[in-house]
Parts: structure tokens; sequence; C-alpha cells
């Protein structure tokens, strides 16, 4: 009975040793070996192989201390490492390690010591797992957390903070406690209504921020902010939502930019645009009215004394008439070139190519029997004030028509290409041209290269085209030469 206990359990040891070996073998994510009393290797599985590169055979009997890069081997490192295991019972070490290439891996090594019955140290087991992966994603996040972290403190113009979902100050810059007045220690878990004037919190505006913040993801408001030392600022204040893996709210980032410099400047240009509307208007009816006197009496010596007057005296009536009627069209060219300058854009899609067609449209009605050939390609679209947009064309196309009416063949093309981040829009005709010397005098106000007798106009129309395009983002410019034709060119943003 005893000799059959035996046989079973030494049965069941070597079946359990069998079963060991083969799970050990079978594992590939990890080196698992052993080593002597020495430090050398007496056995390796698949995962060792992989992982470092040597076969059993090539490596069984060497030392371990192979697999440490030669500064740490020069250092007393896996001595120690196995002086420690032998002393703690075990140790536990990360570190770069060195595979049969020569290349270099980040490993996680524990090192257990193996006892006999006696307690007396009769090798080691060790197993290593190459964290080389996570080592970079760890490092990534730490050069990026100390970019974040330098990038928010050298930024001075803005207050860069965190909050925790309960919307409490977790973080605060430098520029954070420049705008606001309070330092880190002052200010860190307060809650950031703080910063809002008595009016806003009574109505819940910090509530409710933090609520359209988590709901859409990003929340942004301009308004009132108080310093620590009570006094008011005008403030751009973008909130966003910052969530886990899992799409949990861990919090907010929250950015403020002190706007109360430029809302004194804005303020002022308000008041300075009401002021120069007021004398605009009053301008244009100042002047308006001995225009309409003029023209009135000069209509009135020609309807009732026309018979005394001789064909000189009829001509200079005429001469006074037309003026008369110059001079309202003066006013109202510059009434509409400062208006262009204050008034805001109304930002839509425009199809340029509708706008040219109609203009042309309009044009061939109103120039008289002189048949312009028009080519016109397909415009690329863009966005802007469509009313201001057309009002370039106008002018350029109406341009291109009347300097080329007296050709015997006029011709007039227009189109577009396409340059990277914006679209050269151009209209090219074939008319009298100009001197490039005096292409700068082009889009000043009543700058003019022709004679009125020559071609009749104000000399503000090129000025205003210019400011319409420069407040869409644009430039404008002119090519020409004289007696063949000018091309003028403005850009739009793609």
């Amino acid at each position: 009975m005893l000799a059959k206990r035996a046989e079973t359990a030494i049965a069941t040891t070597r079946e359990g040793s069998d079963s060991f070996r083969l799970l050990v073998e079978s594992v590939r994510d990890y080196a698992i070996f052993m080593l002597d009393g020495a430090g050398r290797v007496s056995n390796w599985n698949g995962g060792a192989q992989r992982l470092k590169g040597y076969r059993a055979e090539e490596i069984v009997g060497q030392h371990f201390a192979r697999f440490h890069p030669p500064e740490a081997v020069a250092a007393g490192k896996p001595a120690r490492l196995l002086a420690l295991a032998a002393r703690e019972g075990r140790a536990e070490d990360e570190g770069w390690r060195v595979r049969k290439d020569g290349s270099r891996f980040w490993a996680n090594v524990t090192i257990t010591a193996l006892r006999d019955s006696d307690g007396a140290v009769i090798g080691f087991a060790k197993v290593t797992r190459d964290m080389t992966e996570r080592k970079n994603v760890e490092d990534a996040l730490r050069q990026s957390e100390q970019t974040f972290r330098l990038l928010t403190e050298s930024v001075q113009d803005y207050a860069i903070f965190m909050l925790d979902p309960e919307g409490r100050v977790a973080s605060w810059n430098a520029s954070a406690e420049c705008i606001k007045g309070y330092s880190a220690q002052e200010i860190l878990g307060q809650h950031f209504s703080t910063f809002y004037p008595p009016e806003d919190v009574a109505q819940g505006k910090p509530r409710w921020e933090l609520e359209i913040a988590e709901r859409e993801g990003r929340h942004e408001d301009e308004g009132w902010r108080v310093r620590k030392d009570g006094t008011r600022f005008w403030a751009n204040a973008v909130i966003s939502a910052m969530r886990d893996a899992h799409g949990g709210l861990v919090g907010f980032a929250k950015v403020t930019r002190d706007l109360t410099q430029r809302r004194r400047v804005e303020q002022a240009l308000a008041q300075s645009n009401q002021e120069l509307e007021r004398f605009s208007y009053s301008v244009s009816h100042d002047l308006r009215a001995p225009l309409r006197a003029i023209n009135g009496f000069a209509q009135a010596l020609v309807e009732g004394h026309a018979a005394q007057l001789d064909e000189e005296g009829k001509r200079l009536l005429a001469v006074i008439r037309d003026s008369a009627k110059l001079g309202g069209q003066l006013i109202d060219a510059l009434l509409n070139f400062s208006r262009v300058g204050r008034q805001a854009l109304a930002r839509t899609p425009v199809d340029l190519t509708a706008l040219a067609e109609n203009v042309v449209s309009e044009l061939r009605q109103t120039q008289g029997p002189v048949a312009v050939d028009v080519l016109l390609t397909p415009l690329p679209p863009t966005s802007g004030d469509g009313a201001l947009l057309r009002n370039v064309l106008i002018n350029l196309i109406g341009n291109a028509f009347k300097f080329s009416a007296k050709r015997a063949h006029p011709k007039v093309e227009i189109g577009a290409e396409q340059n990277g981040q914006e679209v050269t829009y151009y209209v090219k005709d074939n008319g009298v041209g100009f001197d490039m010397q005096y292409a700068n005098k082009l889009f000043g106000v009543f700058q003019r290269l022709h004679r009125p007798d020559e071609f009749e106009g104000t000399g503000v129309g090129l000025a205003l085209a210019q400011r319409i395009i420069q407040r869409h983002g644009g430039r404008i410019w002119a090519e020409g030469k004289v007696d063949e034709g000018a091309t003028f060119c403005f850009t739009l943003p793609a």
C-alpha cells in the first residue's frame, strides 16, 4: 500500500512538472527562464527566444549579464539584482535590456530566489516582459504634459486654467494670476463664479455656462468679469468640456482673454462713426441745396429766356447744368465710399458668375449701340457681402466697357484662377490702357488718368472697389499698356 502511494505521488509530481513546463513553453509574451546560483542561464522558453533573439543552445550556460547594456554591467547592476533577490527573496527592476542583435528594449524584470529544503539559494527564476511600447506612450504623454505646462505658463495674454466637474478651479497659470489678480494658493479649490459680477451670479450664468459646455462640448461668451480687487474687465471666455476615454466628464478647460482695451477702441470707433455719419449727412444736405438751386435757375433760364440767348449763352447754360449734375454725382460717390468703410459685412454665399452675368446684361442695355464681345468663364463662388461685391464688378466691368468702347472690335474677358488658399479674379479689356508708371494713382479718390471730356466718371469707383476687396480680406491691382488694354485683378479667400 505504501509503495503504491509513493508511485502515485511520483506520477502526480511528474505530471504536474510536465504541465508546468508546457505552460511555460506556451507563453509568448514573457521571457521565463531559470538561472543557476551563479547567474548562468539553465533553461529557456519560447517567449525568451522571441523577446531576446537567442536560441536555447546559444544561451544556456551563459551569464545573464549579457542581457544588460555595457554601462549597467560596468556599474555592477546584474550582481546587485541577484544579491537583492537572494537576500529579500525577490527583486524587481525596470530598465534597458539588450537583444542578440544589439537593439535595446525597455523591460520589466522579476527575479525570484529558488531555495532547497534547507533554505539555501540554488538558483533563480527570471521573468522578463518587453514594456517598450508602454514606455514610449508614457514618454510621449510626459512630453506632451510638459509641453502643455510650458505653453500655458509662457502665455501672457490668456488666463488658461482647469475646472473640476463642479466648476472649482483645479489649475492656474501665471497669466491667470496677472489678469485676475489671484495667486494659485488663493484660488485653487474656489468656484469659478468668483470671477463673475454679482448680477450674473444671481441669474445663474456660471452654472448654465457649464451646462452648455457639458452638453455641446464648448461655450463661448463675452462679458464683464471681476478681478480680485473688485475692478471689472471685459473678457472673452471659452469653456471646453474634457472627457475621459469612456466619455465621462472629468472637468473643463477655461481660456479667458482681457479685451477691455479692444472694447474701448470699438466704442470710440462706433462713436466716431456716428459723428462721421452725422457730418456726412450734414455735408450732403448742405451741398445739395446750392447745386439744386444752380440747376433749377439754369433750367428756368433755358425755359423762360431761351429767345434772348445766343448759341454761346445756351452752351454755357448747358455747361452749368452738367457741372451741377456732376457735383451731385460726386457727393453720392463720396457718401457711398464713406459708408462702405463703416457698414458691417453681411457674409453669405455669393455666386459671382451670376453677378457678373447680371452686370454685363445691364451694361449692354445702357452702353448704347456699341457691341462689346464678352467672354465670361465660370467664376468660383465665394463668401461675402453680395451687394458690395456686385459694386466691385459694376466698377471693373463698367470701366472695361467704357475704355474699350472706341475700339473697332471691343473685347472684355472675365475669368478666375485658383491659387492655393485664394482665388484671383480678373477683368481684361482691349481698350486704351494706361501707363504703368501711374498705376499707383488708379485707386486713389478723384485720381484720373484720362480727361473728363474723354471718359466720364467721378474718379471714386476704383477707390471704392479697393476698399470693398480689402474688407473681404483680398487685394486688388491693375496691369496695362497704353493703347493695348488693361487687366484688373482682385483676390478673395478660397
